[in-house]
């Protein structure tokens, strides 16, 4: 498949002329966002200034047909970032040669990856999962379905990401790392998986596991140390430095992050106490869902009416 990014010279006009020629597989643009966003490697361009248009289409990992000279700068740029940069005039007879040749359209994979992430390797992705700018997976990774990757996220080898894990941007998941299903990492927290790290001793392969549990959420700039597992739907508050196992509903914030109180399926906080000793129970004042506490475990009693 091609699309075209054109103005209203009569260049572009013969290329927008070659597409609907084509019958199938072919799309025209004038905006250059929609350039970017579309689902297609190659992209011919007919502007009157193409030259920042094309700079921008090869970093967001297209490949480019374009009318007219090339030069060095943008030549370079290409063979940097290893795509293909043809100049051809008149662009709209290569354009048309292309087409004819191409298949028919395949059906979606069922998710979205956007032109400027990066998959290397053997990645599994789960149905309606969304990855967004700038992004990496480096495989082996298995992504569960309708998972968020916001921009700037990196998922490096043998991580497992289970359903609807939402993971905001500038996060880093590092070999060693599990996401239960329904887990939320927000922006710019901080995972680690080697508790000694020396430059001049690396120890991979010895990455400690840190396991985050079904429905955990951490906030913003939280960092949490390797080794160490945070329970079922607890909540790590932002700018928490976790250096222990969280118990399952814990609210937790701090450096060192301590347990502070409890946090419900929802998200309300619980009118429970922290002692190591005490025994109570409590309603949720948002979703009414009931819960028991024994010292610092806490479940649910009841599911609500």
């Amino acid at each position: 498949m091609i699309i075209a990014l054109v103005d209203d010279r009569p260049e572009g006009l013969a290329v927008r002329a070659a597409f609907d020629a084509a019958g199938h597989g072919a799309a025209v643009h004038a905006d250059l966002t929609d350039a970017l966003m579309a689902d297609a490697p190659w992209v011919a361009v007919a502007l009157a200034d193409a030259e920042g248009a094309v700079a921008a289409l090869l970093a967001a990992g297209k490949d480019v047909f374009v009318s007219g000279a090339i030069s060095a700068r943008l030549q370079g740029q290409a063979l940097a970032r290893g795509r293909r940069l043809v100049s051809a005039s008149p662009l709209d007879g290569l354009c048309a040669g292309f087409l004819e040749a191409q298949p028919a359209a395949t059906p979606s994979p069922g998710y979205f990856v956007h032109p400027t992430a990066e998959i290397s390797g053997e990645v599994e992705i789960g149905e309606g999962t969304k990855i967004w700018h700038f992004s990496k997976l480096l495989g082996p990774v298995t992504m569960g379905t309708g998972c968020i990757l916001g921009q700037n996220v990196v998922v490096e080898r043998g991580v497992t990401l289970g359903d609807n894990v939402k993971i905001q941007n500038n996060v880093s998941v590092y070999s060693g790392v599990i996401l239960e299903d329904d887990v939320f990492c927000g922006p710019s927290m901080v995972f680690t998986n080697v508790g000694t790290p020396r430059s001049a001793y690396p120890r991979r392969g010895q990455y400690l596991i840190t396991r985050c549990k079904q429905g955990a959420s951490i906030g913003a700039n939280a960092t949490i140390v390797c080794g160490n597992t945070l329970g079922r739907y607890c909540f790590v508050g932002a700018g928490a430095v976790v250096t222990r196992d969280v118990p399952d509903y814990a609210l937790v914030y701090g450096n060192p992050a301590r347990l502070r109180g409890w946090a419900c399926f929802c998200g309300a906080t619980l009118e429970l106490g922290t002692d190591a000793g005490g025994h109570d129970t409590t309603t949720c004042p948002d979703c009414a869902r009931r819960y028991r506490r024994d010292g610092h475990v806490v479940q649910e009693v009841e599911a609500a009416s």
